[in-house]
């Protein structure tokens, strides 16, 4: 397909997406129970934005570089917007359909196996990014099977003796069915995806070995998202666990870092302001960190001084509080430097070098007088710093005459 043909396939589909998604959410919002939360509704309008930035995503890649094929893996996630009435029709069905025709078992039939639409356009990502490539010849084996497993669970699902919702409330005789669901090599199956799963992320890690400073930079943009991804999902699932209170909160968390991945990519493919990832990994780290730690301490004072008021036999929780907030504001400047310092040390160090270099050069500039010991250590401060191949000193005497230094 040429490029031109190409962009405008793609931008139709965002259209298309767009149209569906706002029709979509029109309909689920409108047809909410009168008593639902409204942290529910935040999640749907969450869930359909999704659905449009990897659409919008997908087309300006394909717009800009038709052979990726990352852009039409996002085009494909972006698509599942038009199974959405399918997946929620058969999700909230309370018994099985009477007397289903034609349509509604090609329905049942796709909802068996929708799942899969779901993961495995982004399990292919890794393997294809940034470039719409594996990263040699030698990794195209793993497409095959990534294809092989989609193909050998959707031929299976076709002949399965019923189609059933998923918790199995319900079941639809299926009319050419002749496997029993227990049938299934699930064992293997699974050990093949996740292996699939796993070597696919491998690949990222040696192309980013064997890339150069661009790739590896895009590739940071990636690694990031998904690791933003894994600690919220990490977190939600470890208070979901203990307060289901939280649910509607973390759903919706999960979904807006689902939403920076395609940012994320199309920042990384596109090349726009690429370079910045390194100072959002390091504010990341040091706000992350910094907020933790406050936390901890805003906890530990307080609960001191509640045990101090306690013991005196007061009740003046609003002392305590403002107390607590005293010594959090007293403590943010000093430690949000330690830790920065701390971070950049270990994370850093090349930038870090370079900061004390340029400090002790600072120094060193405001006590020296003599013009020759200053540009001694104007190159010293230089090639520690930037570590160029050579380095030249010109200066511009009142005469007129230019002297070289070097």
């Amino acid at each position: 397909m040429s490029g031109r043909r190409g962009s405008r396939l793609a931008w139709a589909l965002c259209v298309m997406v767009l149209i569906d998604a706002v029709v979509s959410l029109g309909y689920s919002l409108g047809n909410r129970p009168a008593g639902d939360p409204i942290m529910e509704s935040a999640g749907i309008v969450v869930t359909f934005t999704m659905f449009v930035a990897f659409a919008v995503t997908g087309a300006l890649i394909i717009s800009n570089q038709a052979r990726n094929s990352v852009g039409w893996l996002l085009m494909m996630e972006a698509a599942l917007v038009f199974m959405w009435p399918l997946d929620t029709h058969f999700n909230n069905l309370a018994q099985a359909p009477a007397h289903p025709s034609i349509l509604t078992m090609l329905g049942l039939w796709i909802y068996g196996w929708l799942w899969l639409w779901y993961i495995f356009p982004l399990l292919f990502i890794p393997l294809y990014f940034p470039t719409g490539r594996p990263p040699s010849p030698r990794w195209r084996w793993l497409t095959a099977l990534g294809l092989g497993l989609c193909a050998f669970f959707i031929l299976f699902s076709t002949f399965l003796v019923d189609f059933s919702q998923t918790d199995g409330a319900w079941s639809v005789p299926n009319p050419i069915g002749f496997l029993a669901a227990d049938s299934f090599p699930m064992g293997l199956w699974t050990v093949l995806l996740l292996s699939f799963a796993a070597l696919s992320v491998a690949s990222l890690f040696v192309r980013y070995r064997r890339a150069h400073r661009v790739e590896q930079e895009q590739i940071k943009w990636l690694l990031y998202a998904a690791a933003l991804f894994f600690l919220v999902y990490g977190i939600s699932f470890a208070f979901n666990n203990s307060n289901s209170g939280f649910s509607s909160l973390f759903d919706i968390m999960i979904s807006l870092v689902v939403l920076f991945l395609p940012a994320a990519i199309s920042i990384a493919i596109l090349r726009h302001r690429l370079y910045d990832i390194d100072l959002i990994i390091r504010k990341t780290l040091l706000y992350g960190a910094l907020t933790g730690l406050l936390g901890l301490v805003y906890s530990v004072v307080v609960v001191a001084l509640q045990s101090m008021v306690d013991s005196a036999g007061g009740q003046q929780p609003p002392l305590v509080i403002v107390i607590s907030t005293l010594v959090i504001a007293a403590l943010f400047a000093p430690l949000r430097k330690r830790v920065q310092a701390l971070i950049d040390r270990r994370f850093f160090r090349r930038k870090y070098d370079a900061q004390q270099v340029l400090a002790h050069f600072a120094q060193t500039a405001r006590d020296e007088t003599d013009l020759d010991a200053l540009q001694a250590e104007l190159l010293r401060a230089v090639q520690d710093a930037m570590q160029p191949e050579r380095i030249s000193v010109w200066v511009q005497p009142v005469s007129g005459n230019r002297r070289r230094f070097s």
